[in-house]
């Protein structure tokens, strides 16, 4: 609407008024007259007339400004009342012309809420479109005024209508720039603006697209949609990335376009708005207009511009100017194709049915079915990026949910870019499994769990006699498994392997009721002939070449489709010519309706109703397995329950378990925090708490006491048949290559003697030995080939997992705690609950446990002290007595010793200490002896060695076999005890 110029005058301002004057004339003539008066009477009082001057004067000077002031008010109120009415004339005038322009162009919102309907379809200035609100010029001018910048605020507001709408002509290009969000909230209320203004007869609406815009799929619903000889075509286009758009519009087409970015924009936008927030906005170019121009946008919503598409196509409808038949749309949804009334396909509840015929989308002759079974039993799709490969596999899925019962199909989905795209069909109670981004060890699960389908399919059918999945004679009705695999080429080129397992799937997939749909970018050399002559239905979107092409459907059509039409699809089979058609976008929505809804007729089986579909795909082990994941594997024949096992070739998990009678000795290898000892404690649980068992255990910790005592004592029970039936007959080693480790090289090398002639002779005994270790070493030579089994639980590196025995493809960096392998199977072994605890029942064979606290009593005791001077201050300290240091005793005083030793002579506690280094005692050998003979009282010394090293061991006892190792720190001795008994002790502190 353009303004219509008009001049109104301004009321004359008040006059000013003038300077007050001086009363010259009023203040003589006094004076004058006194004079005059003075000089005809002679009287002095005539001259006091004189006086009056002044008082006149002032008087009169204060009365002019006072009639000045009166009326200088009285004009200023007239001037102020015409100013008002003024204001009043022009708010009107801009009132009226502020609605008139919004019913010539009127808003999106009043349009989408119905408050323009009497305005709909017009045809004059149907370009003009109101981008929001802001300032517009009124054309009012106000004349009359004697100054030019009098009334300045009022000329400017008078000139200027705040409210108004900010309208654009689209003829010369409108461009949107500013956040996606923002950008096409505007766009969106500018397309409602203008499908508003222009009949269907007369306006055609084109989507030019990229990949990643989705703000315009709602624009399908229009009926403007479909772009047919119109008067006008509109543009429409959202770029999100720089690409070419071609050149500026042709004659009879308008542009709009949308952009993040200004240089993004194409050519042919003449006028450019930048969104810089929900209420700021500027006009930054336009054909007619210089200075930028900041308003409010206005933003539609997208719900709001579908209600009102929906809305405009019935009434379009109604007026006999729907969507031309033949026709495809640009867009269209599974809930508006599923809407159509189509018959769904004849088939029974509780059996696999003879077809999966289902809509995916829309042709020139109405809905578009496919078929997996007769048309298949495989299908190929191809498609480059962008032309809606993912959005017709998710709508072939879902349009198979919404048409068969979980009992009658099952939907397992692999996808190779994240899972993104299938993740919302994870929630159909079909779908029995979704893989995304395989790794190695994954990928050999996917080899082992679809071979046992394709296994436990035959099985079935052969027990029951029947040809196929149809067969009424199955008792355990088999659904049709449908494999659906997004980007098949990448999956293929990471894992080949999987190449022979899709061969024979798609070999024997028809009578076993599996079926292949298999995506993939280019298939030209990718799926091999093998594969493709099992896979007759072949559906094409856009590809890059004509290779591509003539790989799927046979043609080069699939070539020439168009780049900004995602979605449009030839369907290929082996009966006839290609078919084009528009897939059907399936949204969320409609995907949680299909997962939350219950089963309708036809498919009248649900999981509602209590079915639980089988799972062909095993899911990896759980990172924590607990006491419950055991009770539902399959258990174990014998044996100790200790963790799961993965048997994904027999879709199953199995209750992993130690039989030592069965298993033998066990070899446990793992890096710190692996889970060793945790095994260790659950299996000494185990034991302990079967009531059924009658073997004795061992735990051994990580000590280089009792591990000693324990190897010495049960290898000399095994030696000398010494076993009985309450002796220990499975041993547990912690850690048994760090104890090693710390003992010294003479203990490491009798130690590792004793454990092999254990692990040698201890079954035929009864015994069974499990040992747990850090790595594979020679620390202990020969020890995995003398243990039966062999359990690999994680470690540093794939260097050590081989070297420990492990298989490359068997390392997973990532294991958890309580991972491993058990004979080529993975294992998750139980989580501890709670503190790592010993059993009550467990038999712990620490002899250091059992030791005295203090040294032996009734005896001298001969103290061999590497520190003497500091062993005798301690005990003097400690136990209160005195102590005789050997170190300087010579001639009178050593004979003196000798005779009271031998005399049985004690100081006044009752016993003999002696203490000195071993060199001072190999000194004095002839008082050694006599003090560890027999004295007069039949008491025999026992020999202390403190803080000795075995050469001194050895110096002063004579003997060649080796004492008890002593742990580091703890104050422990070896007492050599008169009987030869060599023992620990503690020296007190």
């Amino acid at each position: 609407m353009s303004t219509v110029d008009e001049t109104l005058p301004l009321p004359p301002a008040p006059a000013s008024l003038p300077p007050a004057g001086f009363p010259l004339l009023a203040s003589v003539a006094p004076l004058v007259a006194a004079g005059l008066i003075w000089m005809i009477t002679g009287s002095a009082f005539a001259l006091i007339f004189a006086v009056l001057s002044p008082i006149i004067a002032v008087a009169s000077m204060f009365d002019s400004k006072r009639s000045g002031g009166k009326r200088r008010r009285t004009e200023s109120a007239a001037h102020a009342e015409a100013l008002a009415l003024l204001r009043t004339v022009i708010t009107d005038r801009q009132s009226r012309w502020r609605d008139e322009a919004w019913q010539h162009t009127p808003s999106a919102r009043n349009i989408v809420r119905g408050c323009a309907a009497a305005a709909r379809w017009r045809q004059t200035d149907a370009t003009l479109v109101a981008l929001g609100v802001g300032p517009a010029p009124s054309g009012i001018r106000l004349g009359g005024a004697s100054a030019p910048n009098e009334h300045r605020e009022l000329r400017e507001w008078a000139s200027t209508v705040t409210g108004a709408p900010v309208v654009v002509d689209l003829t010369s290009g409108l461009g949107i720039v500013g956040p996606m969000p923002l950008a096409a909230g505007v766009a969106r209320a500018v397309l409602v603006q203008l499908c508003f203004a222009l009949p269907p007869t007369d306006l055609g609406v084109a989507i030019a697209t990229d990949a990643q815009a989705t703000d315009w799929d709602w624009a399908a619903q229009l009926p403007q949609a479909v772009v047919t000889p119109r008067r006008l075509t509109l543009l429409l286009r959202t770029v999100t990335s720089v690409q070419p758009l071609g050149g500026e519009p042709d004659r009879g087409r308008l542009l709009l376009a949308v952009a993040t970015r200004l240089e993004d924009l194409p050519p042919g936008c003449g006028t450019v708005v930048r969104i810089a927030g929900p209420t700021r906005a500027q006009i930054i170019r336009a054909p007619n207009r210089a200075p930028p121009l900041d308003f409010c946008p206005e933003l539609l919503a997208q719900a709001e511009a579908i209600d009102f598409a929906v809305a405009l196509t019935e009434q379009a409808r109604a007026a006999g100017m729907a969507r031309e038949s033949g026709a495809l749309p640009t867009t269209l949804t599974l809930a508006e194709l599923l809407e159509d009334g189509t018959d769904a396909p004849a088939i029974t509840g509780g059996t696999a049915p003879p077809s999966l015929d289902c809509p995916i989308g829309v042709g020139r002759d109405g809905p578009v079915h496919v078929d997996l079974v007769r048309s298949g039993p495989h299908a190929v799709v191809g498609g480059t990026t962008g032309s809606g490969k993912s959005e017709l596999l998710t709508t072939w899925v879902a349009a198979l949910a919404a048409t068969y019962s979980p009992g009658q199909v099952n939907f397992l989905l692999v996808d190779f870019k994240g899972g993104a795209a299938f993740q919302p069909l994870a929630r159909l109670p079909h779908c029995v499994g979704l893989i995304t981004d395989l790794d190695a060890a994954t990928a050999t699960r996917a080899l082992a769990s679809l071979g046992a389908e394709l296994r436990y399919r035959e099985r079935t059918l052969s027990s029951a006699g029947a040809r196929d999945v149809t067969d009424v004679r199955l008792t355990h009705p088999l659904p049709r498994l449908v494999i659906v695999v997004d980007e098949f080429a990448t999956m293929l080129g990471l894992f080949p392997e999987l190449h022979a397992l899709f061969v024979d799937i798609a070999a024997r997939g028809r009578s076993l009721g599996v079926h292949l749909i298999l995506c993939t970018q280019r298939p030209a050399g990718v799926v091999r002939d093998a594969l493709l002559a099992n896979c007759s239905l072949r559906l094409s979107l856009r590809v890059n070449n004509r290779a591509d092409s003539q790989a799927v459907i046979g043609t080069d059509a699939a070539a020439e489709l168009a780049p900004n039409q995602p979605g449009r699809c030839l369907i290929a089979t082996e009966t006839g010519e290609p078919v084009l058609c528009q897939v059907a976008t399936t949204r969320e929505l409609d995907i949680a309706g299909l997962a939350a809804a219950p089963m309708s007729a036809p498919p009248v089986l649900s999981a509602a109703g209590g079915f639980v579909p089988r799972r062909p795909w095993l899911d990896a082990l759980p990172p924590v397995v607990t006491a419950a994941d055991l009770a539902s594997a399959e258990a174990a024949a014998s044996g100790f329950p200790l963790g799961l096992l993965d048997e994904p070739e027999r879709q199953r998990y199995r209750v992993f378990s130690y039989d030592p009678e069965i298993d033998g000795h066990l070899l446990v290898i793992g890096g710190a925090g692996s889970g060793k000892s945790a095994l260790l404690h659950t299996l000494a649980e185990a034991v302990a708490g079967a009531a059924e068992s009658h073997t004795g255990i061992y735990l051994v910790t990580a000590d280089v006491e009792s591990a000693w005592d324990a190897l010495a004592r049960l290898s000399t029970s095994v030696e000398t048949g010494q076993q009985t039936a309450a002796s220990p007959r499975l041993v547990l080693f912690d850690d048994f290559d760090s104890v090693c480790a710390r003992w010294q090289p003479e203990h490491r090398l009798a130690a590792v003697d004793l454990l092999v002639g254990l692990l040698r002779d201890g079954p035929a005994a009864g015994v069974h030995v499990v040992a747990a270790v850090q790595r594979h070493t020679s620390v202990v030579p020969g020890l995995a080939a003398l243990c039966q089994s062999s359990l690999l639980l994680k470690l540093p590196s794939v260097q050590e997992h081989l070297a420990a025995g492990g298989q490359s493809a068997s390392y997973t960096a990532a294991l958890p705690p309580g991972g491993g392998v058990w004979r080529g199977l993975r294992v998750q072994l139980l989580a501890p609950v709670g503190a790592l605890a010993v059993p009550a029942a467990t038999t712990l064979d620490t002899e250091s446990d059992a030791l005295p606290n203090s040294l032996p009593t009734g005896g001298p005791l001969l103290i061999v002290s590497s520190s003497p001077t500091s062993a005798a201050t301690r005990l003097r300290t400690v136990l209160g007595v005195p102590v005789l240091e050997l170190a300087g005793t010579s001639g009178p005083a050593a004979s003196a010793l000798l005779v009271s030793g031998e005399a049985g002579q004690t100081d006044a506690a009752g016993q003999l200490i002696v203490v000195g280094d071993a060199e001072t005692w190999q000194t004095h050998w002839t008082l050694l002896a006599r003090l560890r003979g027999p004295t007069a009282n039949n008491t025999a010394a026992s020999l202390v060695f403190d803080r000795c090293s075995l050469s001194d061991f050895r110096l002063i006892s004579h003997r060649r076999e080796l004492p008890p190792p002593l742990a580091p720190g703890r104050g422990r001795v070896w007492v050599l005890h008169p009987n030869g008994e060599v023992t620990r002790a503690i020296l007190p502190d």
